[in-house]
């Protein structure tokens, strides 16, 4: 299934070059990767950060290693540490508001979910934005974009994050050329990013430990697009990455992780009530240095597409072939009754199967590449212009599960993961929208003594929302309530209530300029969202952005 997020166009009246999803990230771009990673989310995805320097992405209860991101459809990845798959090394400002993608959506994305980006039309201009905060919290950065071709310098720094020696340094530049003819949007991209920030009491290693991180990032991305994702479309991408991974202190590693992708998909048009829904990409995949691995993984996507009266069904296969693996032939099928003009009840099922990440597989080289199996059961509704919900429950069988624990990764066998969650949005005026999420899930495995797998929240409640309250003020605000699993590692009690809460002000007197306030864990609780790392407090940021 894909949830749409909020809608694009309506964000972009209030911020010009911003979706929804990215409205943060990039008019708060003086607040760095903080605000990805605490106000500029959709609601049904959770994120657990160490720090403010690596985030951790969990879409239905998943590991840190189910889920990730993809940009026009292909799906990018750091193949040494699933952790860093939620980096992205250049700005907001190059991509559309995202869907987070599951079930019979996500075929052929990651093993459970995938939160996905597509790169949009620029618009001509200069922007420089600089930003304070709390805990030495400074940043700064400037972009441009003029016919077809723009760049962007981005700097951040941060200071005792939430242990004293765990300070924070990051650096990003890069440029973008864009260009449009006969129908056909081209983007190529390339950018790199470097981090060094302490890493204690992160991944596990103790508190007192002393830990030093680095990570540098370059990326090299082409996408050429036709027609419109909704409709028939073509869309070919490819990928070329390099991601530097170094860790200092008492249990080192120092690897490089080259990866490299293409992805060609497409629908073709509706004839006689009959589509096609087709996909192929490669991937390889290299780390060398204290791992050493290559690998390549292909697959082909055959999904037809047929409507009846108020019924749409889709059925087709999904092959995948894996270097040392069997070739998997995964179905796939979905069902949509259309039972009124604006509510639909669907069925579905999928299979997705992916090998463990070359850190997994250093710990423990026995483990077996894993598989989803996933069934959902769902209604959704557009009630009125203003209003809209969705309601599923879901299942998911997970073979070879693996998940840390005393320091190791340990196979975990069959897992099975049962859920419920229901999502409401409300748009009472143009100036107004209010999301809630709320999520229950079940794991048929009690052991407490699991970092990622086994440690997730069985209750999860999210509101998200923004108000423009007057013409030159928007106020935005996140709160996250949720009650994780008992945790031998976690320290803290297991409800969590994480909260940001933020303001723009456009003065009427400066129409170029915007000024941004953003209060973080604003409550000021202790939980411990990565059991036994110490959270960060309540921090403070304030910037300016200004634009020509």
């Amino acid at each position: 299934m894909r949830i749409l997020l909020p809608r694009p166009a309506r964000c972009r009246r209030y911020v010009p070059q911003a979706s929804c999803l990215l409205l943060l990230l990039e008019s708060l771009a003086a607040f760095g990767e903080a605000g990805f990673a605490n106000t500029n989310r959709p609601v049904s995805l959770l994120v657990n950060s160490q720090g403010w320097a690596q985030h951790d992405l969990s879409i239905r209860g998943s590991s840190y290693t189910g889920a990730g991101i993809s940009i026009n459809g292909l799906n990018l990845k750091a193949p040494y540490s699933s952790h860093f798959n939620s980096e992205l090394p250049f700005l907001g400002s190059l991509l559309s508001g995202s869907e987070a993608q599951y079930g019979l959506g996500n075929v052929s994305g990651h093993l459970v979910g995938t939160v996905t980006y597509t790169t949009i039309p620029r618009e001509q201009n200069i922007q420089a934005s600089a930003g304070i905060g709390t805990r030495e919290h400074y940043t700064a950065s400037l972009s441009a974009f003029s016919s077809g071709v723009g760049g962007f310098l981005d700097w951040e720094k941060a200071k005792r994050i939430d242990y004293d020696s765990n300070d924070y340094d990051r650096y990003a530049g890069g440029a973008h050329l864009q260009h449009f003819a006969n129908d056909w949007q081209l983007d190529l991209i390339g950018a790199g990013q470097k981090k060094e920030f302490g890493a204690q009491g992160y991944y596990g290693i103790p508190a007192d430990q002393y830990a030093e991180q680095t990570t540098e990032d370059a990326l090299f991305f082409l996408g050429a697009t036709r027609g419109d994702l909704d409709d028939a479309y073509f869309r070919a991408s490819g990928a070329w990455r390099q991601f530097d991974d170094e860790i200092r202190g008492l249990t080192p590693h120092d690897v490089r992780s080259r990866f490299g992708a293409v992805a060609i998909e497409g629908r073709t048009m509706e004839i006689q009530n009959i589509a096609l829904n087709l996909r192929g990409d490669l991937e390889n995949e290299q780390v060398d240095g204290t791992s050493n691995g290559d690998r390549t993984r292909g697959s082909f996507l055959v999904l037809p597409e047929a409507r009846f009266e108020r019924f749409i069904v889709k059925a087709g296969l999904n092959s995948v072939f894996q270097t040392s693996e069997a070739a998997e032939f995964l179905p796939t099928a979905g069902v949509d009754w259309l039972a009124t003009d604006n509510s639909t009840f669907y069925a579905a099922y999928s299979e997705l199967v992916q090998q463990p990440d070359y850190q997994t597989l250093e710990s423990n080289a026995l483990l077996n590449v894993q598989k989803s199996q996933n069934s959902e059961l769902g209604f959704r509704q557009f009630a009125s212009a203003s209003f809209d919900w969705r309601a599923a429950a879901f299942h998911r069988r997970l073979e070879n599960a693996s998940d840390w624990m005393a320091g190791t990764a340990t196979d975990l066998g069959t897992l099975n993961v049962a859920g419920l969650e229901s999502e409401i949005s409300f748009y009472p005026s143009e100036g107004l929208e209010l999301r809630a999420f709320y999520q229950w899930i079940h794991k048929d495995n009690n052991r407490t003594d699991g970092f990622y797998e086994l440690d997730y929240p069985e209750h999860m409640l999210n509101f998200s929302g923004h108000w423009r309250f007057a013409p030159e003020f928007l106020l935005f605000a996140a709160q996250t309530l949720r009650v994780q699993t008992e945790n031998d590692a976690r320290t803290s009690g297991d409800f969590g209530a994480e909260a940001s809460l933020g303001l723009h002000w456009f003065p009427r007197f400066a129409h170029s300029v915007r000024l941004s306030l953003l209060v973080d864990n604003l409550w000021g609780t202790d939980f411990q969202a990565i059991p036994g790392l110490k959270p960060p407090g309540r921090t403070v940021a304030t910037g300016i952005t200004v634009t020509w």
